[in-house]
């Protein structure tokens, strides 16, 4: 089993993020306490910030990973990688202009008055941040596409530790958020040269120079837009919450939402990063218009992320006052339980959606994923801004539930459609044309 690929991803992904709540465990209440409500708060956002504006990468690294996957030619894969770095360097360059230039106006839109001060002085590190992150998706993007997740969570266990380590022992002795900053800046740089070197190893003939060719770019342009527009959905589903909650009712209301979600989330993140390497794997086989394997991994992921997610959602919402009691105190357990337990329900139900995702995307069902994602979240951002003024935090748990009826709705397309062949039959992919999309 040490040498069968799928194992290897789906094991190291599950470490990768179990090992991680076990850092949080201990760092949170840490944080908290030496930066206080205020800053720990502010730290969040600046984080739920980066995250929003990571999007500027225009799903570059998810395109190369869809067609990377699909390449049979060494020659074909390093032309598509080559492109694709070229492009992500000149995003890179551009975000980060644009966020020196324009810093001052977009902040402001995020960000509550009380704590803009402190996000515009790290404005430098945080534009750097963002550029360098665009390139390091494609340096990872590479080796993920030839279904090499297992390496992609090496590294990022490595890195989660030492940085989860250091923004918490710098917490405690300064209680500085602009020193975590200027260190969240130094692992950027650091994971990114990281990245290049595991890509030479695990890629001996890849190249690095700046190349271009408009087939290539036809064919990122085209997948790479709406799995863009996904990334785009995706991120506002993961970070809004926080930015609205953060501009309605502060940064230290924030504080106490992410606490909670943090252990929350894991439900969902859990099985969509163990299941990661589903996207290159169902596309593989869809270009070999293998249904029968698709449907006999599809049905096997299936049952192993809804026995994971019912199991995990009902320890969490049985054991949620004793979690927060032994984790933070339980004064802060009696206070935010109920918003716990209203989390707990609707990001499971929600989870149950991952594997049907990969599937759509895998074998070309891209733009109906984007319009399932695009109407959850439209809807979903209206009800938080209804509800959370009447109803607070418990507001952004209460409007997650619109998103079931939709989940619902790819699993019967999945399975009645897809799988059975009944939908437009997907033409063979031939490498460098429009129908390998």
């Amino acid at each position: 089993m040490r040498r069968n690929r799928d194992f290897n991803n789906v094991i190291y992904s599950l470490l990768s993020y179990c090992i991680t709540p076990v850092v949080l465990f201990i760092s949170t209440p840490l944080l908290l306490r030496h930066l206080g409500d205020q800053q720990y708060g502010l730290w969040i956002l600046i984080q739920s910030v980066l995250n929003v504006l990571a999007v500027s990468n225009f799903g570059l690294g998810n395109a190369l990973i869809k067609l990377g996957s699909e390449s049979d030619s060494e020659e074909r894969f390093n032309a598509l990688f080559r492109v694709t770095l070229t492009l992500s360097v000149i995003l890179a360059v551009s975000a980060s202009f644009f966020l020196l230039l324009f810093g001052t106006y977009i902040f402001p839109l995020l960000v509550k008055a009380e704590g803009l001060d402190t996000v515009l002085s790290v404005s430098y590190f945080l534009s750097g941040i963002i550029g360098i992150r665009i390139i390091n998706g494609i340096l990872s993007g590479a080796y993920m596409a030839k279904q090499r997740y297992d390496l992609n969570s090496k590294v990022n266990i490595v890195f989660n530790l030492a940085s989860s380590i250091g923004f918490t022992i710098l917490a405690v002795m300064y209680g500085d958020l602009y020193l975590l900053v200027q260190w969240m800046f130094v692992f950027t740089v650091l994971l990114a040269v990281c990245n290049v070197f595991v890509t030479r190893k695990a890629l001996p003939g890849l190249r690095f120079a700046p190349y271009f060719e408009r087939d290539s770019f036809r064919r990122l342009f085209h997948y790479g837009i709406y799995s863009w527009g996904q990334m785009l959905i995706s991120t506002l589903n993961a970070q809004m919450d926080k930015l609205i909650i953060g501009g309605f009712l502060g940064a230290k209301v924030l504080g106490y939402y992410t606490v909670c979600m943090q252990v929350v989330v894991k439900i969902h993140e859990i099985p969509a990063a163990a299941g990661g390497y589903l996207l290159p794997k169902f596309s593989s086989l869809s270009k070999s218009d293998d249904r029968r394997e698709i449907r006999r991994t599809y049905h096997q992921s299936l049952v192993i992320a809804i026995s994971f997610v019912g199991a995990a959602g009902l320890a969490a919402f049985v054991l949620a006052k004793p979690i927060l009691s032994l984790w933070i105190s339980p004064e802060f357990a009696e206070a935010h339980y109920v918003l716990f337990q209203v989390l707990v329900l609707s990001v499971s139900l929600g989870a149950l959606g991952v594997v049907p995702y990969y599937c759509l995307n895998g074998t070309g069902y891209v733009r109906l994923n984007t319009a399932i994602s695009l109407l959850t979240t439209l809807v979903t951002m209206g009800l938080f801004v209804l509800l959370i003024p009447r109803y607070g935090a418990i507001g952004i748990g209460l409007g997650k539930f619109v998103g079931i009826p939709l989940v619902v709705f790819s699993l019967y397309y999945v399975e009645k459609v897809v799988l059975n062949g009944s939908g437009q039959r997907r033409e063979p992919v031939r490498e460098g044309t429009m129908e390998s999309i």
